[in-house]
């Protein structure tokens, strides 16, 4: 196995089991969280906008030269702002039965019941405490049931039984059982189920369709169809209300029409009186005085006169309804009532950007009662709304005084105009200018009323049809599957954070505990050379067979470095205490020892607390000594009780600064071995707990750092080199403690492939 596929895949193969636990630990934690979370259930339901106005829009009982008859457009985001509104959803409400609530409270979760309640709840108001109130049923059998406003607590004096009625606070309450639930489900009424109800007032119902489960959304700008969607606990209410609303919004624009259609009908009615009046008495007029005069037929040089003066009188009966119907918006406005409630005569005004500023003021008023419901009226966004209401009003009453003032003018040209025709109807003859007068007014009282009857006939029919355009294009369905829990993304989550969790802790773990395991997985982690290996020692055999490897090798590096016919120094460490650092030396000392040659030991581990020497031999005496000058060289030496191994022990170091020991000038008094010794071997500190040993490490010809398997840490392996590296010490080789092989292929360093495979198995579990 390549080692950076063996660095990424071992701490993970390591850390299975916590892997395992963690995903074992998090499905069921997922599986606990589906089960007590109670669900929510979204239905969808799309109605196509067509706003049509086959009222006054068709008709066009108000037009201007050149403007053409047609259906007119609110706009379309409008009507997605409509369906957001509080007005709509209390119109929709109100057609449900959705006051009461009931549920089964369980340890863990509270469920609506809907239609699949064991009990029926029948309830009569009495004042306005007995909304939004929690109260809580203990059924304890025998048909009686304690009530409690909490589900912890029930004292037996709150006692209901079936079929009685209960006076509560704010309401009469009388409980029965649902016999045709229980023929179904025999087992969902028992002993100590508890149950809860609540009376929700419309304000509450209202607020609690809001925008975390209710959402409205125009497909697109072009195509007018607008997608509803509401989440409930119970799938049948979400179903219900979207179908609901949307036949509610139907019916509401159909009566809107219905009641413009009113007011055009009463408007005209009330003109056609007036006009059937004059008429009358213009055609009486004209009879009496032909009569009189005895006048038959009337000039035709006067039917162009007559034809325009019509036509002025026609135009100023028009200007006087328009008139009437600004001055109605116009006192509405001025009184400042709320601009819901009222629904001007846009064709009236012919102003495109009243219509818009007034329909924009409506929406802001009903979005300014919608804040109301959350916050006071001295809030910051109750006043910022009812400032741009406020311009918006300011706006479109300009507009209407405006529209006044233009048609005001306009009459006073008119009846200047018409002055100048009558000056000129002055000069024909009197009987004529008579005649033509009385004519005038007959013809324009005729052709005002057949208009008005044919407006009035129009209209009715239209009302008669009572049409609306709108169209449900799906309905809603009750959805079996929830949208909340998401069990398939609950599950996601869960084992991703476990494996995420379970893979950071592997890894985190192998940073921290892992070892090293054999001589390979030593080798490359190491970036200086690896000397050779010390077999782990078995019962009943001499520890001094387990150098061999290590020896051969020493022996090899110095004929290699030439160093072989000089005395050669071997510092001997380790990164920490535990190592076998002092077992390689006593035990290379004594191969050397009986390989003829003179060796001199010399104890400088300052980490060794233990008053023992190496050797066992006398401490009382020692480097310490020989360092404050107590004692000469010489008398440091000390013999081990081995032929040809000598000992200088540490003697007490507890107060030898560890900086000054490992100086080069401690080395000076080495020198003087050199002639006297064929080997000298330091036992050196570990180098991770006092790393002033690295300062002797650049004095001596060879530094071994002895690795123990399943002691050291991969950490305490990085670490080594980094210290090496720091101090660019030289000479460095490692030694790996604790080989499994047989000292035949260790000292051969001959490894068959089997073994390779069982070392590569061993160092990953």
């Amino acid at each position: 196995m390549k080692k950076e596929y063996q660095t990424l895949i071992v701490p993970i193969l390591k850390g299975l089991p916590i892997i395992l636990a963690l995903l074992v630990g998090a499905i069921m934690l997922a599986s606990r969280l589906i089960v007590y979370t109670v669900p929510e259930y979204q239905s969808t339901g799309s109605i196509k906008i067509d706003n049509r106005n086959i009222n006054l829009g068709d008709l066009a009982l108000f037009e201007e030269e050149g403007r053409t008859k047609g259906a007119t457009s609110v706009d379309f985001l409008t009507e997605v702002e409509i369906f957001k509104s509080k007005k709509l959803k209390e119109l929709t409400l109100k057609k449900l039965d959705f006051e009461l609530e009931i549920f089964r409270v369980g340890k863990m979760k509270i469920t609506e019941l809907f239609k699949n309640s064991p009990l029926n709840i029948e309830y009569k108001i009495s004042t306005e405490e007995a909304y939004d109130q929690t109260y809580y049923l203990k059924y304890t059998g025998a048909n009686d049931f304690l009530w409690s406003k909490s589900k912890d607590l029930f004292k037996v004096e709150n006692q209901l039984s079936l079929g009685d009625t209960a006076k509560m606070k704010g309401f009469d309450l009388m409980i029965k059982k649902n016999e045709n639930i229980l023929s179904e489900h025999p087992f969902s009424l028992r002993e100590n189920d508890i149950f809860a109800f609540k009376i929700n007032s419309l304000r509450a119902q209202v607020n609690a369709i809001n925008t975390s489960n209710y959402f409205v959304r125009s497909v697109d700008k072009k195509i007018q169809i607008i997608k509803l969607y509401y989440q409930h606990k119970v799938s049948e209410k979400a179903e219900i209300f979207i179908n609901t609303l949307m036949e509610t919004y139907i019916e509401n624009c159909r009566d809107e029409h219905q009641q413009e259609a009113d007011k055009t009908l009463a408007f005209i009615d009330e003109q056609l009186d007036l006009v059937k009046q004059k008429l009358r008495n213009s055609e009486g007029r004209l009879v009496k005085y032909k009569m009189q005069e005895s006048i038959i037929n009337i000039k035709q040089e006067t039917d162009a006169t007559l034809k325009e003066m019509m036509q002025l009188e026609f135009q100023k009966v028009n200007y006087d309804m328009q008139k009437g119907e600004l001055k109605r918006t116009f006192e509405h406005l001025a009184n400042g009532n709320d601009l819901r409630d009222f629904a001007p005569n846009f064709e009236a005004l012919k102003d495109p950007l009243f219509k818009e500023a007034f329909l924009k003021a409506q929406i802001l008023e009903m979005a300014k009662q919608d804040l109301l419901m959350k916050y006071t009226p001295q809030s910051d966004e109750v006043q910022n709304i009812e400032i741009k209401i406020n311009n918006l009003r300011t706006f479109i009453h300009e507009s209407v005084k405006n529209t006044l003032d233009n048609i005001t003018a306009r009459q006073q040209e008119m009846a200047g105009a018409i002055a100048s025709i009558g000056d000129n109807i002055q000069e024909f003859p009197d009987k004529e200018q008579q005649t033509m007068i009385l004519q005038r007014s007959v013809k324009l009282n005729e052709q005002l009323y057949t208009s008005l009857i044919e407006k009035r006939m129009e209209i009715a029919v239209a009302k008669s049809a009572n049409t609306v355009f709108h169209q449900i294009v799906d309905s809603a369905e009750a959805s079996k599957n929830p949208v909340t829990p998401n069990t398939t993304l609950l599950y996601g989550v869960a084992v991703f954070f476990a494996l995420l969790i379970g893979i950071g802790i592997s890894y985190l773990k192998h940073f921290l505990t892992a070892k090293i395991k054999n001589k390979h997985e030593l080798t490359q982690l190491l970036n200086f050379p690896l000397i050779g290996s010390i077999a782990q020692a078995r019962k009943k055999e001499n520890p001094v067979n387990n150098l061999g490897n290590l020896y051969t090798n020493l022996e090899l590096m110095k004929g290699e470095t030439g160093v072989e016919k000089k005395v050669v120094t071997i510092l001997i460490s380790s990164m920490l205490t535990g190592e076998g650092k002092t077992f390689t030396t006593t035990n290379l000392a004594k191969i050397y020892a009986s390989m003829g040659k003179k060796v001199l030991v010399i104890d400088m581990d300052l980490t060794d607390n233990h008053p023992e020497s190496l050797f066992g031999v006398n401490n009382e005496i020692g480097l310490a000594d020989l360092l404050q000058k107590t004692i000469t060289p010489y008398q440091a030496i000390l013999k081990t009780g081995i032929k040809n191994v000598d000992i200088i022990p540490k003697g007490d170091l507890s107060n030898i600064y560890s900086g000054i020991l490992f100086t080069p000038q401690t080395n000076k008094f080495i020198d003087k071995f050199k002639t006297e010794y064929d080997l000298i071997l330091i036992d050196a500190p570990a180098v991770g707990m006092v790393e002033d040993v690295t300062l002797m490490m650049k004095q001596v010809d060879f530094n071994l750092v002895i690795f123990k398997a399943k002691k050291t840490k991969l950490k305490t392996v990085h670490f080594a080199k980094a210290i090496f590296e720091e101090h660019k010490t030289p000479n460095i080789y490692g030694v790996f403690n604790g080989a499994k092989t047989n000292r035949h292929q260790e000292f051969f360093n001959t490894i068959s492939v089997k073994q390779r495979i069982w070392e590569t198995v061993l160092s990953i579990f």
